[in-house]
């Protein structure tokens, strides 16, 4: 299965694939003929992705859609064939259909367009397989690039409840990925 943009692949790693990437990105990139950028992940990260490996096996060995929900996904910038960046989803949708979205754009590639870009296959793939209804992601409130990027797709900002603890810097905003309806713009969100 891969995303496609104007520019970018976007890709899922299967389980040898995420495997290999955790042990050495560098070695990832060699065997899928990407450019090798000598760029790892770092230590934490790369904890945190093997303990939920362990922690949730049952689904590395799905061939069905969950594994999607859980792994890393890759942006490729396809004419040279080189990772530009990633994403992962906090798990599978929730039971009003939510999911979270983490993204890393790497420092050359930032300010590009492409975080934007890769969202816009992401709501493009939701939109199409109705596998979740609305995606939420974090950005820092002073990333205007990040905040522009996210208006121009048309996430809204959730305002906390005032009994919400706040985190730093940081909002989270949201996206129907469902046909607009009076049952679409009121959302009580769990996440």
């Amino acid at each position: 299965m891969k995303l496609k943009s104007r520019r970018l692949d976007v890709l899922p790693l299967t389980s040898v694939e995420m495997k290999i990437f955790v042990k050495s990105r560098s070695e990832f990139e060699k065997q899928a003929n990407l450019q090798v950028t000598k760029v790892e992940l770092n230590d934490a990260y790369r904890e945190e992705i093997v303990e939920m490996i362990e922690r949730e096996p049952d689904i590395w060995k799905s061939t069905g859609i969950d594994y999607l929900f859980y792994t890393l996904w890759l942006m490729i910038l396809r004419d040279v064939k080189t990772i530009i960046g990633m994403f992962t989803f906090n798990g599978k949708p929730n039971a009003n259909g939510e999911v979270e979205i983490f993204f890393s754009i790497e420092p050359p590639y930032r300010r590009k367009g492409l975080a934007t870009e890769a969202m816009e296959a992401i709501l493009c793939w939701a939109n199409k397989t109705k596998h979740f209804r609305v995606v939420v992601v974090e950005a820092g409130e002073n990333n205007k690039a990040a905040k522009a990027s996210l208006k121009r797709l048309g996430f809204k900002k959730i305002v906390p409840d005032d009994d919400d603890t706040k985190e730093e810097a940081l909002s989270k905003y949201y996206k129907v990925v469902c046909p607009k309806s009076d049952d679409c713009e009121d959302l009580d969100f769990d996440i």
